[in-house]
């Protein structure tokens, strides 16, 4: 028999079998059918026979059951539910076991809560995940006027907030991931949006040479660059599209500076693996924007595999399976 964790593996693994086979919308009705409409059946008799208070004595029993380091906080009077998870026991068994064969394992939670409370008359006002395994929701009645719960316990004061990259909810809905780059809320699809406007790649990877022995910049070239790379060219340099930043010991400091003293509509796009067998970074306290995640895309393409205890691509190869995924030809250097 599994344990109550040991199960997340094979959970992950089914998200990403399904979409592969039949695609997204088959993987959100997995969540919304199966899990909430079936196995998390309590939550809508809880809910239905008690509200609020049903819900959160129903929540409270699963982080006993299964040793969530959360908090959930109700006030009947501001007809407010909120949770604040510290660290998630779910995504925590895959980061431990550096599990990642999804794209994006924590959206099945909203995936399932979002059309079981639906059900009842029970809406998510706002959310937030980190994918780093804390998160934040504020939930309410439909049926009448809520306020939100002002908490100590707030995860977004805590460090660790600062890493991985955030999807939000407002009212129900899923927010675009980057306003300033588009709708999208799915990083893959946000991702091949913006690299299709190439009609060809320069891949400058780790070990390109100085700025005097690259090409010259052609209309419709897009520029990936890995971290060290964009670090070892001159100011002078030409200015990449893309930096992919890598996870192993990266110079985040000399990478804030010169992102930062780079003009805003210059300022090339950071990319990142989020990969778990290595610790997250905090680009926040840097004052970088949160990369946004690359293996989603490739997942997705059939260009990344996850391989639990690695060894994993390094930032030159992701960049070059990147470079593959736009169709294009490619000047690697």
């Amino acid at each position: 028999m599994l344990g109550c964790h040991d199960f997340c593996g094979h959970y992950e693994w089914t998200f990403h079998y399904v979409r592969r086979r039949w695609g997204q919308a088959a993987v959100r009705r997995l969540w919304a059918e199966a899990i909430g409409g079936e196995s998390q059946s309590h939550y809508t008799e809880a809910g239905r026979a008690s509200g609020l208070r049903g819900l959160y004595d129903t929540w409270t029993q699963t982080g006993l059951d299964e040793h969530c380091d959360w908090t959930f906080t109700l006030d009947e009077s501001k007809n407010a539910l909120r949770m604040d998870m510290r660290k998630c026991p779910s995504k925590g068994f895959l980061t431990a076991n550096d599990l990642n064969a999804d794209e994006d394992y924590c959206d099945h939670c909203m995936g399932w809560m979002g059309p079981l409370l639906e059900r009842i008359g029970v809406e998510v006002v706002a959310s937030e995940h980190n994918h780093c395994g804390q998160c934040w929701s504020w939930i309410r009645a439909k049926d009448r006027p809520s306020e939100p719960i002002q908490v100590d316990c707030d995860i977004r004061r805590d460090p660790r907030w600062n890493c991985g990259y955030l999807d939000r909810w407002e009212d129900g809905q899923q927010l675009p991931l980057d306003p300033a780059l588009g709708a999208p809320s799915d990083p893959a699809e946000l991702l091949e949006a913006w690299l299709a406007k190439a009609e060809r790649v320069i891949l400058v990877g780790d070990e390109a040479g100085a700025a005097e022995g690259l090409p010259e910049r052609l209309p419709g070239d897009l520029w990936l660059m890995s971290d060290r790379a964009y670090l070892g060219q001159s100011a002078s340099g030409p200015s990449p599209d893309v930096v992919l930043v890598a996870q192993d010991a990266p110079d985040l400091s000399g990478l804030a500076g010169r992102w930062l003293n780079t003009p805003p509509l210059e300022r090339p796009l950071l990319l990142h693996p989020y990969l778990p067998s290595l610790p997250p970074l905090d680009f926040v306290s840097h004052g970088l924007p949160r990369p946004l995640p690359v293996l989603p895309l490739l997942i997705r393409k059939g260009l990344y595999c996850h391989h639990p205890g690695g060894p994993h691509p390094d930032a030159t190869e992701l960049l070059r399976r990147l470079a593959q995924s736009t169709g294009c030809p490619v000047v690697a250097l």
